[in-house]
């Protein structure tokens, strides 16, 4: 056991290594703006969402875009979102609201909703955002403006995560760190197996979005943004991704409750929908987040010193980009243990459910697990 976890102190030796390297890489977006901007489409989609959509919805139209087009999708709300929707519709001629009522089959909520957006929009370029996503003024040329100096067909941001509660700075800090570790969004813009998605701000040429075949493509798709990131590289297309800064923001989820429910959909998907790869990913993140504490209680304090120690580098580099508090990697090992108890929740509620609940729909493992990449 103790060699297990003195090869999982080494592990962050490399994570933190890693993270140095993604952060130095990875900019944020530039203040300039391009003289000549093309026409923009930005596609919504909200299913009972009203106590978010009216704040962020201001700050999106307090944005200054020369040619910009605002498509609402009401998918099946049962509050009032879609009358919120249609009040802010009649003052700004901008936004077009559309309505779903019925979910056709071999579909998912969210990816149909965006499909029947995207089928209307009139933009050059696209951008598939969130209806929780804040956003400052000159935020999308500046967006745009990066998009066309790179020449690049797909451009994510990652937007600056707002955090409120103590559950959600540590937690925001470990999954993110994953996350960079994982898909190295540093080297999506090279040849290679690296993609990225980011449902807080996907932009994408329209006619790349067309000739991908549209949301068609991810019908049955929980992690959509990351799947839409993954075709569009995979077809060869530019990929590229920056930091917001205080350009684009959200707050991913509001306390621990809520943390742990935003996950309830995304982890088992994000595991293959696959109980044995659950468990042995489960026990691999519990390893590797207790690995120093077991070895400071071993009395191998060098050791757990250095992989603490390496917990907070990653929390010190991630935290100007993310916004999150650099003390954040003091408690990694207990944010590894949620993380740990999020996934295999997800994964015994899919088991016995026998599929996901999301936005009060149901959809089968059988379905779900046919239209796995």
């Amino acid at each position: 056991m103790t060699w297990l976890a003195i090869l999982a102190t080494l592990a962050w030796v490399w994570v933190a290594f890693t993270q140095v390297r993604v952060a130095l890489r990875l900019g944020i977006l530039p203040e300039r703006v391009a003289s000549e901007l093309p026409t923009l489409s930005v596609l919504i989609p909200a299913c009972n969402e009203q106590s978010t959509l009216a704040e962020a919805l201001r700050s999106l139209l307090a944005v200054d875009y020369p040619d910009l087009e605002i498509v609402l999708v009401n998918d099946r709300s049962t509050d009032a979102t879609g009358d919120l929707m249609e009040s802010l519709a009649a003052g700004d001629a901008r936004v077009r609201v559309v309505h779903i009522h019925e979910l056709p089959p071999h579909w998912l909520g969210k990816t149909h909703a965006l499909h029947v957006a995207s089928q209307s929009a009139r933009g050059e370029w696209l951008l598939f955002t969130d209806a929780d996503v804040h956003f400052e003024p000159l935020a999308l040329k500046r967006a745009v403006s990066l998009a066309l100096e790179r020449n690049l067909d797909h451009l994510c941001l990652g937007p600056r995560l707002v955090c409120g509660t103590f559950w959600e700075k540590i937690f925001v800090s470990f999954f993110c760190t994953a996350f960079f570790s994982r898909y190295r969004p540093d080297l999506v813009d090279r040849e290679g197996p690296f993609y990225v998605g980011v449902g807080a701000f996907n932009l994408l040429r329209a006619s790349v979005h067309r000739e991908l075949g549209g949301h068609s493509a991810l019908a049955m798709q929980v992690l959509d943004d990351m799947e839409l990131g993954r075709l569009v590289k995979g077809r060869g297309f530019r990929q590229g991704f920056v930091g917001a800064g205080e350009a684009v923001r959200v707050r991913w989820a509001v306390g621990l409750r809520d943390q742990i429910q935003v996950l309830e959909k995304n982890a088992f998907g994000g595991l293959g929908y696959s109980p044995g790869f659950a468990v042995l990913a489960s026990l691999i993140t519990l390893m590797g987040s207790l690995a120093p504490l077991w070895l400071l209680g071993c009395g191998f304090c060098w050791w757990g010193v250095l992989g603490l120690l390496c917990m907070q580098v990653c929390a010190l580099v991630s935290a100007p980009g993310l916004g999150s508090p650099r003390w954040a990697g003091l408690f990694f090992p207990l944010a590894g243990v949620l993380l740990v108890f999020t996934m295999l929740r997800s994964c015994w509620l899919g088991m016995r459910r026998g599929g996901i609940v999301w936005r009060g729909t149901f959809y089968s493992l059988e379905e779900l697990r046919a239209a796995a990449p």
